[in-house]
């Protein structure tokens, strides 16, 4: 990040000054009024300091061998109040006047450098280190820009994807995109982030693409074979209606080439889907053994393969366009569209530049469609320092979702699930009375269950297993079953269980612990229910951390899978110790508990749990 270097010595600092010598404010002199502006500048009153600067190189003779001085002083008042461009004008004034002046050099080059033009900067803060080899500011501040104009340019301008870039950037900017403070950074050929050109502040703007610059979907309902499509009511029978449309609208413009009024934006698309988990070779997939994933992966192609079936099967022509082909162009749609209300009604689209954010929490970026502003608009949450790379946050995902949609994997991702089945027991007698208690005559339920049993997904899950495993005096049940009705009815229609009776009140999620015998019985099914799917995994969790320890021979591919499977084992294995571990507390007197809490390394669930569940079992024993 720049720091504001801004040499001083030729405002007035270490020359003896008289102290009797009081200088006429109405002076024509251009030798006072610099240092009228020298003391206003270091006062730090700019407009007062340009004034006299200006009044100095007016009244200045052609041969008055401090004129450089007086524009350069200028071009540093000019930098404070952030009017990059006459700073610039200055600083070569007064470099044209005296080409061996370093101070000017430096202030033209932190013009230059505020005014993105990376070359130049470079090129100035050189020359001034010709100049005064010893210039401590000219040096900090050429390396700044050599390190900025490296990073800036890993990629030669000549390497085809990135004047696809070039060109995409001409196209935003002509058609009215506005985003001065942000660049595109490649890291090699493929790779790329969007980084701060400038400091952004917290509240700032720092995007904005017009509604002519985005692809809605319904652009692609009313394209030629979206029409088609929406005629022959395909849309309610698609299992993922909007990614199918946006597909089908890509792929005909894509058939347009540089016909397409959006081919820049096309054209930058991705060309390959390897590292999509669907598009996986079999030795990549043997990866994913055992792995709850796997399932998710070939459901996925599954469905992928259902809609193409349907949309051909009425609109002919699609076949034009291979499986394959709108498989890629299918995934690619999830991993890059925003939803968004434009004019009062929800849909979804690409949006250009937007697109290309990287994900990172926490949020360090909100964006919304203004209907105001007539585009899509992202602010910055925090300060951006120059350089650093600006982030979207597409929420908290477990990886299974990122790796699915988005084909990356978050390291350390706290919010990685596994998906577990729960029935009711076989041995159960009360299952059908339990049934109808909650109107749900299913026999299982799907959680996705976490490490942290503070969260509420693990709170739902915990109150179901004690549900599904209670065999004691049923009559508990319905008297909290009548309790729960008592109260003020809740609408439940978007719980998980998709159950909504606003009537009963009674919810097989919210159940508190009943008994020290039903919680064992809970902890124990819960030990047994993740004991299964970890038996399913060919290697352990210790022996994938060391495969990925050991990083031999492993491919992007194959070791997101290995950090896919391990964040599984993670989960399962916390599960199971926090179940080993509860079960001996449930045997605990309640100060022993508090004595075994203090020589115990629990984690922060673990506590809570013993604390909000055990505890005040024991106390109800």
């Amino acid at each position: 990040q720049q720091r504001n270097i801004l040499p001083k010595s030729d405002m007035g600092k270490g020359k003896k000054k008289s102290k009797s010598k009081q200088i006429n404010k109405n002076t024509t002199n251009p030798k006072d009024l610099k240092e009228l502006g020298n003391k206003a500048f270091l006062n730090k009153l700019y407009e007062e300091a340009i004034t006299y600067y200006t009044k100095a190189i007016d009244n200045a003779a052609d041969d008055d061998e401090d004129k450089h001085v007086y524009f350069s002083n200028r071009a540093a008042a000019y930098f404070e109040m952030k009017e990059y461009e006459k700073s610039l004008e200055d600083a070569a004034k007064s470099v044209e006047i005296k080409d061996d002046f370093a101070k000017a050099y430096i202030r033209k080059a932190q013009a230059e450098r505020e005014l993105l033009l990376g070359e130049e900067s470079l090129t100035s803060s050189e020359k001034a280190i010709e100049i005064d080899p010893d210039n401590e500011h000219a040096r900090e501040l050429y390396e700044e820009c050599k390190q900025e104009w490296d990073d800036d340019h890993t990629v030669e301008e000549s390497n085809p994807h990135k004047q696809r870039f070039n060109r995409l950037e001409t196209w935003l900017k002509e058609g009215g995109s506005k985003y001065e403070k942000l660049k595109i950074r490649f890291y090699n050929p493929i790779y790329r982030g969007v980084h701060a050109a400038k400091k952004i502040r917290a509240g700032e703007e720092i995007l904005l693409i017009p509604k002519e610059q985005i692809i809605t979907l319904e652009m692609a309902e009313e394209s030629p074979i979206g029409a088609k499509m929406m005629y022959h009511n395909v849309k309610p029978k698609l299992l993922s209606p909007k990614h199918g449309f946006l597909a089908t609208y890509i792929l005909q413009e894509r058939l347009k080439g540089e016909e397409s009024p959006f081919h820049p934006f096309i054209d930058i698309l991705p060309k390959t889907f390897e590292n999509f988990p669907i598009f996986f070779t079999e030795e990549e997939r043997a990866y994913l053994e055992g792995s709850p994933f796997l399932a998710q992966v070939l459901e996925k192609i599954e469905d992928i393969k259902t809609d193409y079936d349907l949309i051909c099967s009425v609109v002919p022509e699609y076949s034009q366009f291979t499986l394959n082909e709108f498989s890629e162009i299918r995934m690619m749609v999830s991993s890059r569209i925003f939803g968004m209300n434009i004019d009062g009604k929800k849909t979804d689209g690409f949006v250009p530049m937007a697109d290309m954010l990287n994900h990172k929490r926490p949020k360090q970026t909100s964006w919304t469609y203004s209907d105001e502003k007539h585009g899509f608009v992202i602010e910055a949450l925090k300060d951006i320092g120059r350089n650093e790379q600006v982030y979207d946050s597409y929420g908290k995902k477990c990886n299974s979702r990122f790796f699915l949609n988005y084909g990356f994997i978050v390291e350390n991702n706290d919010g990685n699930e596994v998906p577990l089945k729960i029935y009711y027991p076989e041995s159960d007698d009360k299952k059908d009375m339990k049934k109808e208690m909650i109107g749900d005559l299913s026999d299982f339920k799907k959680f996705r269950v976490t490490d942290n049993f503070n969260e509420g997904s693990m709170h739902e899950f915990m109150s179901w297993m004690r549900f599904v495993e209670y065999d004691e005096n049923i009559t508990l049940l319905i008297d909290y079953q009548a309790r729960a009705a008592s109260q003020t009815p809740v609408n439940d229609s978007d719980s998980e269980d998709g159950y909504n009776d606003p009537n009963r009140g009674f919810k097989a999620k919210d159940l508190p612990p009943l008994s020290i015998r039903n919680e064992k019985k809970v902890l124990l099914r819960m030990k047994l229910e993740a004991a299964k799917v970890e038996a399913g995994y060919p290697t352990t969790y210790e022996e994938d951390l060391a495969l990925l320890e050991a990083n031999e021979g492993l491919t992007f591919n194959t070791r997101n899978a290995l950090l896919m499977r391990s964040g599984e084992k993670k989960i399962l294995k916390h599960l199971i110790e926090t179940a080993d571990i509860m079960l001996r507390y449930l045997d605990y007197g309640l100060t022993e508990t508090r004595k075994q809490m203090k020589e115990d390394k629990l984690k922060k669930d673990q506590e809570v749990y013993i604390k909000k569940v055990i505890q005040p079992l024991i106390k109800m024993s």
